[in-house]
């Protein structure tokens, strides 16, 4: 049962995080730095590995972001159900765009024609998220944190 004071206390919670949200400032700059990210998700997929047309996969790297909106460099590697062995390793390059409201978009590049798209939240300059918007990728979200010992 709600009270009065737990009233209160969701009222000023929500004033202080509408507050911060809207004071949240950021822009390319707000990414500088290497990042080490994981994610999960689940990837399309021919029916000789999977009837119902997806499979999990799980993916690691390192990305230098320059604070210009430029991924100069990055790694991943990726592990998969696939009828040829399951995980490969892969550098790919792209761009970003922050917008002021701390979200954005990213495209990455394999380099092969291989591209893939993104909305991205900046939680920090040192945190930041992405959830891959690319048809295929039925869902998988990546958490990036830049490494220690970087300002």
């Amino acid at each position: 049962m709600f009270s009065p004071k737990l009233v209160g206390v969701v009222a000023v919670f929500s004033l202080t995080v509408t507050s911060n949200l809207c004071a949240a400032h950021c822009s390319n700059a707000s990414l500088n730095g290497t990042y080490a990210y994981s994610g999960q998700g689940f990837g399309e997929v021919t029916p000789d590995i999977s009837s119902a047309g997806f499979a999990p996969f799980a993916q690691t790297g390192l990305a230098v972001l320059d604070g210009k909106g430029h991924i100069t460099a990055a790694t991943l590697t990726y592990s998969t159900t696939t009828a040829n062995g399951g995980s490969f390793r892969a550098t790919f390059t792209g761009t970003y765009t922050v917008n002021d409201d701390c979200t954005g978009t990213a495209t990455t590049d394999l380099g092969d024609g291989s591209l893939f798209h993104f909305d991205l939240v900046v939680q920090s300059s040192s945190t930041y998220t992405l959830i891959n918007t690319d048809p295929a990728a039925l869902i998988s979200v990546y958490v990036a944190r830049r490494m220690g010992g970087e300002n």
